[in-house]
């Protein structure tokens, strides 16, 4: 407590310049995103670099794969490739045209087949691609996250269950000279102020990771929601944080929520929330527990955006990334517009190569039903006890 309190000092002492400073470096990457933007390229800054010195070391580092299944007749299913086919490649063509740096070569991005086949992963850097398993009804979706935020992600899976890319769906994170600063400068506040919690531990081994899968009814929580008079998403995120809480036999956990931004300049388009939470009695609690911490700590969400394209969080914030438990994407369905397959999903599977987070879950809400694949990267989670009780399965995908 002394040692935060000493730190706060500090920083109250040094804000004017550090607010400085910072004005400085905001309106020098903005400058370096507009000149690039007018070149035709879309850039890497900031967070970004880390992930794309990493690329060198290990190309699939920041690899992520969706499995999809669907129910549809062969004729429906092949008109559903040409359609993607006419919108996919285009849009494929124009992203990689916008990496300056880009390599020599990315995997080709579309494959049709007849029988389904994992893809093995080989020397060729992956950009995105797109598999069509025409006897199976199966569609497998890769990407790279370091050209993948959530922006160009979401364009992504719209090119297969939409008839168009739709913009506009995100906001944009507007740069406001001085207030944007405050806000990264009130975010560096709050993680100084921050408690000391013992994090869960992670595995020691990538192979450790347990991936699991849950598909859940839509009804009974949006029943829940209905009676407290709230948002779907609060409920949502309470039914995540409440299964991680007791599966890992926690009283608190330390919860980010990823929110992405529409952007066309940078490939870095999230910024999060970072949520405290103790345990609760019941869902009910937890989901009014969670709206109230959302709507105090929202403005997190574009501080932290802003700061992860200016500045290299992975080496200034590693401790603050070492105490997260549980980081919780939820995607709702109205990030797909014009959705062409709201009749024919049966299984949406997802997983990445690289889980630095104890557990990491990402959930799509799409019609009657919720979509989680959760990835455990922690010996303290009851991945079993999970299975057994709670009505989790175990994922077939890897990497």
């Amino acid at each position: 407590m002394l040692a935060s309190l000493v730190q706060l000092a500090a920083l109250g002492a040094a804000a004017p310049v550090l607010a400085t400073g910072m004005v400085a470096l905001k309106l020098a990457r903005t400058v370096q995103e507009r000149q690039a933007a007018r070149r035709g390229f879309i850039t890497l800054g900031g967070d970004d670099r880390y992930q794309a010195r990493n690329l060198d070391k290990n190309i699939h580092d920041a690899c992520m794969v969706a499995h999809i299944q669907l129910d549809m007749s062969l004729e429906r299913f092949d008109a559903m490739i040409a359609r993607v086919k006419a919108n996919y490649l285009p849009w494929y063509a124009a992203l990689e045209g916008a990496i300056e740096h880009r390599p020599a070569a990315f995997e080709a991005p579309l494959e049709v087949a007849e029988d389904y086949r994992p893809l093995v992963l080989g020397e060729t850097r992956l950009l995105t691609k797109m598999q069509f398993f025409r006897r199976d009804r199966v569609v497998v979706l890769w990407g790279d996250h370091t050209y993948l935020g959530g922006y160009q992600l979401s364009q992504f899976v719209q090119l297969l269950f939409c008839d168009q890319v739709t913009q506009g769906i995100f906001p944009k994170n507007t740069y406001i000279p001085v207030a944007s600063e405050l806000m990264m400068l009130g975010l560096a506040a709050h993680s100084i102020r921050r408690p000391v919690r013992a994090p869960m531990p992670v595995c020691d081994q990538p192979d450790a990771v347990r991936r699991l899968y849950w598909k859940l009814d839509r009804a009974p929580l949006e029943a829940l929601a209905a009676s407290l008079e709230m948002s779907l998403l609060y409920v949502v995120i309470a039914l995540h944080i409440d299964q991680v809480m007791r599966r890992s036999g926690r009283d608190h956990l330390r919860v980010t929520l990823p929110v992405s931004f529409e952007s066309t300049s940078s490939f870095n388009t999230v910024g999060a929330a970072f949520l405290e939470v103790d345990a609760q009695p019941d869902l009910a609690a937890y989901a009014r527990l969670v709206r109230t911490l959302v709507r105090k700590r929202r403005w997190q969400v574009s501080a932290s955006n802003h700061v992860q394209r200016v500045l290299p969080t992975r080496t200034l914030s590693q401790y603050a990334r070492n105490t997260v438990d549980l980081t919780l994407t939820v995607v709702p369905q109205k990030t797909l517009p014009h959705n062409v397959l709201r009749d024919e999903l049966v299984d949406y599977e997802f997983t990445m190569d690289n889980i630095e987070y104890p557990v990491y879950a990402m959930c799509l809400i799409f019609e009657d039903h919720l979509y989680s694949s959760v990835m455990v990267n922690t010996p303290d989670y009851d991945a079993e006890g999970a299975c057994r009780e709670d009505g989790m399965r175990p994922s077939s995908l890897r990497l």
